[in-house]
């Protein structure tokens, strides 16, 4: 019941500025984005710094697309609006014309990553229910056979009016593999729960909800576990580590972040 507090100046350590990337291809048809910056401290306060005037490429290995960096907002490079992936693609990513550790010598980093093939979605129910006080809302619920072929892992995003609710890395929750489905047919399997406590997500009569269903790889899969792990505070007792997140980014000990292909099937119903 009573407790105390005391300050306490803790320094921390400086250490070598890394490269920092955010990036992916889908196969929507669309401008595709990839967002370059640099670490800093731990209790850095001064804006992001952002790498401009970088060369930057995809490639599925016979087509190569030339990122152009949007002068509006340094440090974004985008492909061309008429760009897709295709699935059954490795796609690499190049970064060059580059100096994050400053010594007049410019590097090169890679990332690679398969595109795997979509699931289609057959059709989506919004089922209102609060039996259970703290998990009350609209579960969104999925029919669709699973594609198989192996293990696969999903990553399922929610709109609501076309307004993404989901569109934060840390929000990324609702992940999963085909365990118990592989091949078979998701009869009604809730994938997202649309929160009565979260105003933003509360459902009303002739709102259009929109499921997305990315088909994303294992490495994928893990660096959103790692990053959401240790974004959240831990329980002290008994808890790990902190430790550094996992990356495809090459060279791993020089950068951070990661590049993602995936594939992108949506399904849309308006609530009765």
């Amino acid at each position: 019941i009573i407790s105390c507090t005391e300050e306490i100046n803790m320094p921390l350590d400086s250490t070598y500025a890394r490269l920092v990337v955010d990036g992916s291809i889908t196969t929507d048809t669309m401008k595709h984005k990839v967002r370059l910056t640099k670490s800093g401290d731990a209790l850095y306060k001064k804006p992001v710094q952002v790498i401009s005037n970088a060369t930057v490429t995809i490639s599925d290995g016979t087509n190569e697309f030339t990122l152009h960096e949007d002068l509006q907002n340094k440090g974004t490079y985008e492909t061309d609006a008429t760009v897709f992936g295709l699935p059954g693609k490795t796609y690499t990513l190049l970064i060059s014309n580059v100096d994050v550790d400053g010594d007049n010598v410019f590097e090169e980093y890679t990332a690679q990553s398969y595109l795997k093939k979509e699931n289609p979605i057959d059709s989506i129910q919004i089922e209102y229910d609060d039996r259970i006080p703290d998990y009350s809302g609209w579960f969104i619920k999925l029919y669709g056979k699973e594609i198989g072929g192996g293990r696969n892992f999903y990553l399922m995003k929610a709109y609501k009016n076309d307004v993404l609710l989901t569109d934060s890395t840390y929000e990324f929750n609702n992940m999963s593999d085909n365990t118990g489905f592989m091949g078979g047919y998701y009869d009604g399997f809730p994938v997202y729960l649309l929160q009565k406590t979260k105003i933003d997500e509360i459902v009303h009569i002739g709102d259009t909800i929109t499921l997305e269903m990315d088909g994303i790889s294992e490495e994928y899969f893990s660096f959103i576990s790692d990053y959401i792990q240790e974004y959240y505070p831990k329980i002290p007792i008994f808890s790990g580590p902190s430790a550094n997140i996992s990356t495809n980014i090459e060279p791993k000990d020089k950068a951070v972040g990661f590049f993602a292909a995936y594939s992108i099937a949506r399904c849309s119903k308006v609530y009765k």
